[in-house]
């Protein structure tokens, strides 16, 4: 535990976590704001120099996409997978997008995830990855 957290404020201070952009990608799913998270995805696209990554996370390894699952954000999780979200990313406690919707009881986003791949965090572990 002691190294973790010297791990995350080490990367804190230089600096290699997401960008302010991203964090608001992240922020925009979590409250379910689809046309900010589309906003993010098309000015992400349309400046190389800010381009945005899907899958960028925040300091617990969560991406956009594991807000998605825990909130039930259906539209926002499509929207994220088909710009290359990937549904197998896994928390620092270990747990993908699926272990989340699951916990949370959304069983509709569950099976969206399923659907593009996702497995539990034990399945990949299982699989050796």
């Amino acid at each position: 535990m002691k190294q973790l957290l010297i791990t995350i404020a080490a990367l804190v201070l230089v600096g290699c976590g997401p960008s302010e952009v991203e964090l608001s990608l992240i922020e925009a799913a979590r409250k379910g704001n689809i046309e900010a998270v589309k906003k993010h995805i098309a000015n992400g696209k349309q400046d190389f120099f800010n381009s945005i990554d899907v899958n960028a996370a925040d300091v617990l390894d969560k991406t956009a996409l594991h807000y998605a699952a825990a909130w039930g954000r259906i539209q926002i999780a499509e929207l994220l997978i088909a710009n290359g979200a990937d549904v197998n990313t896994k928390s620092v406690t270990g747990r993908t997008p699926l272990d989340i919707a699951n916990k949370n009881n959304k069983s509709k986003i569950a099976d969206l995830l399923r659907k593009h791949g996702a497995k539990t965090g034990e399945e990949l572990k299982a699989a050796g990855n």
